[in-house]
């Protein structure tokens, strides 16, 4: 059994398109959970009207909630589908094309070691708002390890499926300290699993003015001002990770997590972290401006 965990906030727009082309999966053991966020369109009758319309009352489980924001939202998916094998995580204004889940469940299920934390990953395009122009989104050709995931992430949940093992792990996580799921999934998947880049385009990720996807240079800057600003996510993932994990990481994880464990600048920890010798991020404006605000403590 496979779930698919979709969070809505205002998306009548787009709504409709997506769980229709959810319901049109080749693969068809899966569970929808939705949980609305809060939203003040009509997202929430849109949903209800098209799950009553096509008699899907026992593929899903929704239910309408306040405005949490969509990683703890995303985490709230998560605790009410405990029971699975699988789980996806979907955007509410994307598309799917119809193979999405068949492809991810096959390569899960032809691993040799299922015991350890799984992470698919689905290639993508990038559409406009109403797909007339598409271009497929190049992935970066990168050895991503524990390492990177500490202070980058290149995996987008639209695109995730993780194994039980992973889900196991995630869910252990405070939504409260985290900055978003995909991100923590990353790091867990690096540290103790296996992920895979797949390259064959199994969605449209639809770009436009509401969404949240921090998909190129520019829509990560709100993230860097809100870190000139004090907001030290980096510390506050890391922190939960060593929380959780610590104890499992080998010497040297361990001592490269502690550099970005205190909140009060250390001169020798800043110069340690702004002067690794390897790649932190596989972006050249993202990696610069990383080791910059590592240098000032900002990281």
């Amino acid at each position: 059994m496979l779930n698919v965990l979709m969070s809505t906030y205002n998306g009548e727009r787009y709504i409709e398109e997506q769980l229709k082309s959810i319901f049109e999966q080749t693969y068809k053991d899966f569970h929808l959970y939705i949980r609305d966020d809060g939203s003040v369109d009509n997202t929430v009758q849109e949903i209800k009207d098209y799950v009553k319309e096509n008699r899907l009352g026992e593929k899903v489980t929704f239910v309408v909630g306040e405005n949490i924001g969509f990683c703890k939202s995303f985490f709230e998916l998560l605790s009410m589908s405990k029971c699975g094998d699988y789980w996806a995580f979907c955007d509410q204004d994307d598309y799917w094309y119809p193979d999405k889940l068949k492809l991810s469940v096959q390569w899960m299920e032809g691993k040799e070691d299922k015991t350890i934390p799984l992470l698919y990953h689905s290639g993508f395009e990038v559409g406009n708002q109403d797909f007339s122009e598409k271009t497929v989104y190049k992935m970066p050709k990168i050895k991503y390890d524990f390492y990177q995931s500490l202070v980058s992430n290149i995996f987008f949940g639209f695109s995730m499926v993780i194994n039980k093992p992973l889900y196991d792990r995630l869910i252990m996580a405070n939504p409260d300290v985290i900055k978003y799921h995909d991100w923590f999934a990353a790091m867990i998947t690096s540290a103790f699993g296996y992920h895979h880049i797949s390259h064959q385009v199994m969605a449209i990720h639809r770009q436009h003015e509401d969404n949240s996807s921090p998909l190129y240079f520019f829509k990560k800057i709100p993230d860097g001002l809100k870190l000139l600003g004090g907001d030290n996510f980096y510390t506050r993932n890391a922190r939960e990770f060593k929380r959780l994990f610590g104890e499992e990481l080998s010497a040297k994880e361990y001592e490269v997590l502690e550099w970005f464990q205190n909140e009060e600048y250390s001169f020798g920890t800043a110069i340690k972290k702004a002067f690794y010798p390897h790649r932190w991020n596989p972006q050249l404006p993202v990696e610069l401006a990383l080791r910059l605000l590592m240098l000032i403590g900002r990281i």
